[in-house]
């Protein structure tokens, strides 16, 4: 195995983790309000859901770089 193997497969990892964390978020921040047209866009996180909230942006900022060094190596 070569390098853009361990890349690809860390990529996959990744891929997965950052679907998880964001149908994770999906449900902690879900609420009956938005149901009926309640908007949510400028409610202040807390606790969790702004740990959730800097995990995916983390995890997409991983996938992208390692995305692109993985093309950069094909």
């Amino acid at each position: 195995m070569n390098f853009a193997d361990y890349l690809m497969i860390a990529t996959i990892i990744i891929s997965v983790a950052l679907v998880a964390v964001v149908l994770i978020q999906g449900q902690t921040g879900s609420g009956l309000g938005s149901v009926f047209g309640g908007s949510d866009i400028y409610r202040t996180r807390r606790g969790i859901e702004k740990t959730l909230f800097n995990i995916t942006f983390m995890l997409a900022g991983l996938f992208f770089l390692l995305a692109l060094l993985t093309v950069a190596l094909e």
